[in-house]
Order: C-alpha cells, then sequence, then structure tokens
C-alpha cells in the first residue's frame, strides 16, 4: 500500500497526518467520510468509551491537515472487498463503540472495512510512542477530619490501614490511597480494582505497569503517578529541629547549607528533607544513608493546601514534566 495526494473515489482508504500519528477514514463524498472517532485535536478531552464511529465531511476529517489516499497494490486489490460492500460495512457500524487506542482504533476500523481484517500496521510503533510520552502528575488533597472511612482494595491494603491504632494515621493511610485511586482512574484511565496491585518483599505498594508513590503530612496527602519510576515527599513548611542537618547533609551539602542566610536555613532544610525523601522513595536505599541519597533528579514546588504552605518533591526522570493538580475534594472522590 502506497499513499498519495490524490482525488479519492468511494470506497478509497483516507488518512491525515497529525504530528507522530495518523487518524484515518472511509471515503464515500466529500460529505461523508466515515472514522473511529474525529481526529486527535477534537477528540481532546474525550475518554476511550466516548469516541464513536461516525461520519463527517471531508474538512472535519481532514481539520487543517493534507490528504492522502491508499494507493493499493495488486495483491490488495484482489482481497479488498468491493466498494458497496466497503461502503455498506463503515455505514452499518456508526454509533459503534469500543475504541481503544492501540487494538481497536480508526486503523483497525477501516481495514476491517476494506479488508474484512482489523488490523494496524503501526500499533508497535503507536505503543512505544505512547510509553515514551513523559507523563508525570501529582495530586495533593487536604485530609477530610470527620467523614466515616470506608473500605479499600486491595484486601491486604484495607486490613494494613484498619490495624493503624492511632487515629490520625489511620485516616492519613486511609485518604492516601482513596487519592491513588483518583490519580489512576483521571491520569490512566484505569480503576485500581481492576489492576494487579500488591505489597513487594521490601515492603512496598507496587502496580503492575504503573509506577506511583505515596506521601502525606499534618493533614495533607500527595500522590504521584507515572509510567516512570518516582518518588514523592510532602513537608509542611514549619519549624525544624536544629541538629537534623548533621543526620540529612552530605559533606559538600552541608558546605552549602552553611552559605545559606540564617533566615533561610529552616526552609532550605525543609526542601532538602524532601528531596532526600522523595529520592529514597525511588531509589529505596537504606535510611542510614540518606547522606549519600543524590538529589540531582528531583525537583521542588510550593504549594498551599488548606491555607497551609508546604514543599513538594518529586524524584524522577521525568520531574520536568510533572503537572500538579491541587487541593482535591477527598469528600467528592
Amino acid at each position: 500500500m502506497k499513499w498519495d495526494f490524490i482525488q479519492p473515489e468511494s470506497g478509497d482508504i483516507l488518512r491525515v497526518s497529525f504530528g507522530n500519528f495518523y487518524h484515518y477514514g472511509i471515503y464515500v463524498s466529500d460529505e461523508e467520510v466515515i472514522q473511529f472517532g474525529l481526529s486527535p485535536a477534537l477528540n481532546v478531552g474525550l475518554k476511550e468509551a466516548d469516541i464513536k464511529v461516525l461520519s463527517s465531511d471531508i474538512d472535519t476529517f481532514l481539520n487543517g491537515g493534507f490528504l492522502e489516499v491508499a494507493v493499493l497494490d495488486k495483491k490488495e486489490e484482489k482481497s479488498r472487498l468491493s466498494v458497496e460492500e466497503t461502503v455498506r460495512r463503515a455505514r452499518a457500524r456508526k454509533g459503534e463503540g469500543g475504541y481503544h487506542l492501540l487494538y481497536n482504533n480508526c486503523e483497525h476500523f477501516v481495514n476491517s472495512c476494506v479488508f474484512n481484517k482489523a488490523s494496524c500496521s503501526a500499533t508497535d510503533d503507536v505503543r512505544n510512542k505512547i510509553l515514551s510520552i513523559p507523563v508525570l502528575v501529582i495530586y495533593t488533597a487536604q485530609i477530610p477530619t470527620s467523614a466515616k472511612l470506608g473500605e479499600l482494595v486491595p484486601k491486604e491494603r484495607n486490613e494494613e490501614v484498619k490495624s493503624c491504632k492511632n487515629e490520625e494515621v489511620r485516616r492519613e493511610k486511609y485518604y492516601v490511597w482513596k487519592l491513588l485511586e483518583y490519580a489512576l482512574e483521571r491520569t490512566f484511565g484505569k480503576k485500581l480494582k481492576k489492576l494487579d496491585i500488591y505489597k513487594s518483599n521490601s515492603g512496598k505498594w507496587e502496580c503492575e505497569g504503573y509506577e506511583f508513590s505515596l506521601s502525606h503530612s499534618h493533614g495533607v496527602v500527595a500522590v504521584a503517578v507515572s509510567r516512570r519510576k518516582v518518588g514523592v515527599d510532602i513537608e509542611l513548611k514549619k519549624e525544624l529541629r536544629v541538629n537534623i542537618a548533621d543526620k540529612i547533609l552530605s559533606d559538600k551539602e552541608a558546605e552549602e547549607f552553611n552559605g545559606v542566610a540564617q533566615n533561610e536555613r529552616n526552609d532550605w532544610l525543609i526542601k532538602k528533607w524532601t528531596q532526600k525523601e522523595s529520592a529514597f522513595k525511588l531509589n529505596g536505599k537504606a535510611v542510614s544513608s540518606i547522606k549519600d541519597i543524590p538529589t540531582d533528579s528531583v525537583k521542588t514546588f510550593e504549594v498551599s493546601v488548606g491555607g497551609n504552605n508546604y514543599y513538594l518533591s518529586v524524584c524522577s526522570e521525568w520531574a520536568d514534566n510533572a503537572k500538579i493538580i491541587e487541593n482535591l475534594d477527598l469528600t467528592l472522590v
């Protein structure tokens, strides 16, 4: 199959380029191009469940792009369905859902209408491109103080939370997990109860196919989700113990700390502490080596939650792409 900038005829496969991706459709006329969803730019904000097979005019299909028409080779011409059957099948599927970017997309649709075989030449390429897109989102929320605690999944996490004798700690662990549920569904469209989430031998909670990190401090919770390993830590801007610098700073960091103005040292230490904690969560190093934990891949933000100010640090190779969603209402999640 080749592609050419020619006038299409009924039953032809069309495509239009949008950056690294193509959008495909079946041409019937300039007023009727049948496709599985509109172009990516017009689908912004739609969930996969909302994308349907539909028809539009040629201008809407192109959305400012350049039209390419499939030119079939002899073998493909011989194996394709008739023009009439192609158009009939495409029209019959209008309103159909079940879209999946990798396994049931617009290219699968056109090939099933033309060749009676749902295939996508770029599935592996598309998958690799999607997985390479930097996705790192951090959610923060204030912990409700009076709402009744419900049940959590999986069962082991639910039992872990219920076993906490300290009411404050129990609420922190409960609501950081509720925030994780929300974060996974909002970012990746995945319900936590349908994912393979488990506690590793090291005692860390992990999820097959996705990375996350949890933190809580003085009435707030924070969750970072990504496709790459990530560590997150949030700390209230408060007065610290005087001797904490001796416990967490390397010789080089201690030298830098000595150059900090006296009235800025407390905030500098809080920030450094969150950086160390986030890097520790990503690297999994022993607590005893906290002085030696590097913070090169850490980015720190100042956030306000519930009227208080916090330092929020995230450690990840995608730290520069981090997006923060603040002050979610956990009573509505």
